[in-house]
């Protein structure tokens, strides 16, 4: 992704910051200005340790993803959240529940680490004080520090679970569905549920003047959107190899990434390319399609044919 540079590296994965970050700590610091200076530079600390969860939580799903043999390219901190971008999810619903359950599970760890010191500290502070209650989040403080950290992991939890494809939940509802529906006809049903709650999101946006619930409201209608189109493209490259069981071919409208993957995972040097009609147009091979991925050529796998 353009604009975005790497940070570290963990496991393999290239965690990367993408340049519009900076107005997720602004933001940060905006919330907790009325602290003066010092509150601001806590807002922006508990930014920070908020996308370093958030990071975690993309970490949770990269790692199973590599344990089912996907390739991760990266993960990228935008102002919204994060994002890990695999190659593919896995076309196994089981396994795909997996990968999607592991992000949730990573901040539901978290939740059962952080309550526990959470009620102590309560329970310390009301026979210190006689006070009993959440602390504020507004005052530097240790208790009020771990309040935060139980508070945003409880959120990203349920937040992440409501069924809203492609976010966490609508993944695991598109994987239950695909254990008793084709692939496809889940993923249809999964997108219809995720852009309906980007419409409450929006509209629920729009009327308290969120923008975040807003911009996440357009994330999901057009991320629905696009996978919806990326699970048809991959039936048809299903049915165009079988077309020929002998020769492993491509649909020519089949998109790069997915074919750039089958191609380096697979035993041959060079796979076909066909049309809808199943005409041969020409081949694709590894040399061809690492020098493009490489040069930055994206789009279908047509763009990286070399005819004969």
């Amino acid at each position: 992704m353009r604009w975005s540079w790497r940070l570290l590296t963990i496991f393999g994965i290239d965690i990367k910051v993408h340049a519009t970050f900076v107005l997720a700590l602004l933001w940060g610091g905006f919330l907790w200005s009325n602290g003066g200076w010092t509150g601001a530079l806590y807002g922006v600390f508990l930014t920070l340790v908020l996308f370093v969860i958030v990071v975690m939580h993309e970490l949770g799903h990269s790692l199973v993803a590599q344990r089912y043999g996907i390739s991760v390219h990266d993960i990228i901190l935008l102002p919204i959240g994060g994002v890990a971008r695999l190659s593919h999810m896995p076309e196994a619903p089981v396994q795909e529940l997996v990968v999607a359950l592991a992000g949730p599970a990573v901040n539901l760890a978290l939740v059962l680490l952080t309550g526990p010191l959470l009620l102590g500290g309560m329970a310390l502070n009301a026979m210190t004080t006689g006070e009993l209650g959440l602390p504020s989040l507004t005052v530097p403080g240790l208790l009020n520090f771990v309040t935060f950290l139980f508070m945003v992991n409880v959120s990203l939890f349920v937040f992440n679970m409501l069924p809203a494809f492609p976010m966490d939940g609508g993944r695991v509802l598109r994987a239950l569905l695909a254990m008793k529906l084709p692939y496809v006809r889940a993923t249809k049903l999964a997108v219809a549920g995720g852009r309906l709650f980007a419409i409450l999101f929006g509209v629920t946006g729009i009327l308290t003047a969120n923008i975040f619930l807003a911009v996440v409201a357009l994330f999901v209608f057009t991320g629905a959107g696009a996978e919806g189109q990326e699970a048809v493209e991959r039936e048809k490259a299903a049915q165009a190899v079988r077309l020929d069981p002998q020769v492993p071919v491509l649909l020519a409208d089949t998109p790069a990434h997915l074919a750039f993957d089958r191609l380096m995972s697979s035993q041959y040097a060079a796979l076909a390319v066909v049309d809808c009609a199943g005409e041969f147009v020409g081949l694709v091979t590894r040399t061809g399609m690492e020098r493009g991925w490489a040069a930055g050529l994206r789009g279908p796998v047509s763009q990286f044919i070399e005819r004969l």
